[in-house]
């Protein structure tokens, strides 16, 4: 069975290829390098057209304070095939308070909203504690007939309807294994079956029955194997079905 694992992250110290190859002889042979800043998106891309991977370029919303504010910087990233999608980006209001660090977070995600807009690559979105701005904002920007992604999906039933309504697709990562994550894995049902993705969000949030080691592609097959289980398919079908899925958001072939 073939999977995509369409988010995960490196650390400057990470082996990459070791990562890579592991996660290769796991089945998981597509691979999204998710990149957090300017730095990362110079050194993802490399890493992708080395390992024949795909990579992203943008500034998560929790690494705002380190942006020079120079938006003109990315545009050259969205030219590559490479690159498949603009983030990660979005909000965050769960960890800094601050009203200036929020106003910044929400003048840069809108900006590389516009980004996914015209070069016509999908947005890789970070939501925590702001589903309604984040919801605004996409709304606003992106348009209709255009995907994006919510990814690490945190939400209820409830948003991730709107979120789909809006041409979204839902990302699962290993919180969906989790035992107090039973709101999260409702919301599988109202997901149409075609907007549903997997993903690790690697070197985070190792799924059940790897609580507390570090993360990687690899593992990806446990979110896979759980989101099967929830929707009464097989994993084989499941597989098949968000390799699709993801090919067709980020596309790739």
């Amino acid at each position: 069975m073939t999977a995509y694992d369409t988010h995960f992250h490196l650390d400057d110290e990470d082996d990459s290829q070791a990562i890579i190859t592991r996660a290769r002889e796991a089945g998981v042979t597509y691979l999204n390098l998710i990149s957090t800043t300017l730095a990362d998106s110079k050194r993802n891309l490399q890493i992708a057209a080395d390992n024949e991977i795909y990579t992203t370029a943008g500034v998560h919303p929790l690494n705002v304070d380190e942006f020079d504010g120079n938006f003109e910087n990315f545009r050259e990233f969205y030219t590559s095939d490479r690159v498949v999608a603009v983030g990660e980006i979005g909000l965050d209001y769960f960890y800094d308070k601050n009203k200036e660090t929020l106003s910044f977070q929400k003048k840069v995600f809108r900006q590389f909203l516009e980004y996914s807009a015209e070069f016509r690559k999908p947005a890789v979105i970070h939501c925590r504690d702001a589903f309604e701005d984040t919801y605004a904002a996409i709304k606003e920007i992106i348009p209709r007939e255009q995907p994006f992604v919510i990814h690490c999906y945190t939400g209820d039933s409830t948003w991730a309807e709107k979120f789909v309504e809006l041409g979204g697709y839902i990302s699962y990562s290993g919180i969906v294994t989790f035992k107090n994550a039973e709101s999260l894995r409702e919301s599988l049902k109202v997901v149409p079956k075609e907007r549903i993705l997997i993903e690790t969000d690697s070197p985070y949030l190792a799924p059940v029955p790897l609580r507390g080691k570090r993360n990687e592609p690899a593992n990806v097959i446990h979110v896979r194997d759980r989101v099967a289980f929830e929707l009464g398919i097989s994993k084989a079908e499941l597989a098949k079905l968000t390799l699709k899925n993801g090919k067709k958001v980020f596309a790739v072939s």
